[in-house]
C-alpha cells in the first residue's frame, strides 16, 4: 500500500518516486499530466512517479523529503 511505502526525491530531476511493492511492470498509466502509476500483473500498485514535483507538492513536503532522505527524521 502507498500509506507504507518509500519514497525518494531527486532534487536534480525534481521527480519524487514512491515505492509500494517490488515487481515487474505490467502496465504504466498517466493519470495526470507529468504523474505515473505502474501496476503489477495482478493489478496491483507497484510505484508513482511525479515529475516536476516541486511545482505539484508543498514546499513542506518537499523538505520533509529531503529531511527523510538525510537521516534527520
Amino acid at each position: 500500500m502507498i500509506a507504507e511505502s518509500k519514497a525518494r526525491y531527486d532534487t536534480k530531476a525534481d521527480v519524487l518516486y514512491l515505492f509500494a511493492e517490488e515487481g515487474e511492470i505490467a502496465r504504466s498509466i498517466e493519470v495526470s499530466p507529468g504523474i505515473t502509476v505502474e501496476f503489477g500483473n495482478a493489478g496491483n500498485i507497484l510505484d508513482v512517479e511525479i515529475l516536476r514535483a516541486s511545482r505539484v507538492l508543498t514546499e513542506t513536503v518537499i523538505v520533509s523529503l529531503h529531511a527523510k532522505q538525510a537521516g534527520v527524521l
